[in-house]
């Protein structure tokens, strides 16, 4: 891999594109159109460039777990040096900062602390059981508010953004299951670490139990239209009772790799449930 498919490659370019998707269903969550479908761009590059950022400053973060995990990914492959990655990271962060210059000043204070929050994340709470799963769930639901504030569509994004918060927090959980034995070798103290993997099955399985009991109040509520529960309660809801019952038995870690895996993809989805609602 040659230096410039490793700089494109460490940013992993789907989950950019997510995030930018992510941002711009934000924007037309709920009734009308945006103010200014600019506007909503420049907050999509921000969003994609702080992704893009976080997911380097991952990479540098991870790279003990990623030898023995990963060894195809830029760094432990050799294709790309830690300190350049870190540069690469930091210059795209800062991108997502200056990105957010024409949005409105409530986007300032999101991408602000989203700044702060993921190299924190990366840097410490990564390893620290459940806080660096709150963390990354958070800044993922956050995309959703980004999008609706952009587009002076005031809290909007909100809903979407509380459904994606438990959809990241039980994947998460799930990710650190599948990862355990590479954590412990990097020395992180993940959730399953600490309180062992049956507490963290059962952490999960609430988490996504949560899930599945909102999952239609968007429509209950009367804040999406009947389209969003169509798509969601086939879509969302019996992936989701698969997984719960799988994590009520004993499985191994390609179970939990493909739990994972199906929620990632689930997520897609979710966010045409949405944008149908």
């Amino acid at each position: 891999m040659n230096r410039t498919r490793a700089l494109i490659a460490i940013t992993r370019p789907l989950n950019v594109a997510l995030a930018a998707l992510v941002v711009v269903i934000g924007a037309v969550t709920g009734p009308g159109l945006p103010a200014s479908w600019t506007i909503v761009l420049w907050a999509a590059l921000s969003a994609a460039l702080m992704t893009a950022g976080g997911n380097t400053l991952n990479d540098v973060a991870d790279v003990g777990v990623d030898r023995v995990n990963k060894p195809l990914r830029p760094i432990p492959s050799g294709s790309l040096s830690a300190r350049a990655a870190a540069r690469w990271a930091a210059l795209l962060l800062l991108g997502g900062v200056v990105a957010a210059y024409p949005l409105p000043v409530a986007c300032w204070v999101i991408v602000l602390f989203s700044a702060v929050v993921i190299p924190v994340y990366d840097l410490w709470g990564k390893g620290r059981p459940l806080v660096g799963n709150l963390m990354v769930s958070l800044i993922s639901a956050l995309a959703f508010l980004y999008g609706s504030l952009a587009a002076d569509r005031g809290l909007w994004g909100l809903i979407p953004g509380v459904i994606a918060f438990f959809f990241h927090f039980g994947r998460e959980i799930i990710k650190d299951l599948e990862d355990v034995e590479a954590d412990r070798t990097g020395g992180l103290r993940t959730w399953p670490l600490v309180a062992g993997e049956v507490a963290a099955r059962r952490t999960a399985q609430v988490i996504l139990l949560v899930l599945l009991g909102i999952l239609a109040l968007p429509t209950l509520l009367g804040w999406l239209g009947m389209w969003y529960l169509i798509i969601a309660l086939p879509g969302i809801g019996i992936p989701i009772v698969v997984i719960v019952a799988g994590l009520s038995r004993q499985p191994g870690a390609a179970a939990y790799k493909r739990f994972q895996l199906i929620l990632k993809w689930d997520m897609l989805v979710g966010l045409m449930a949405v944008l149908a609602g």
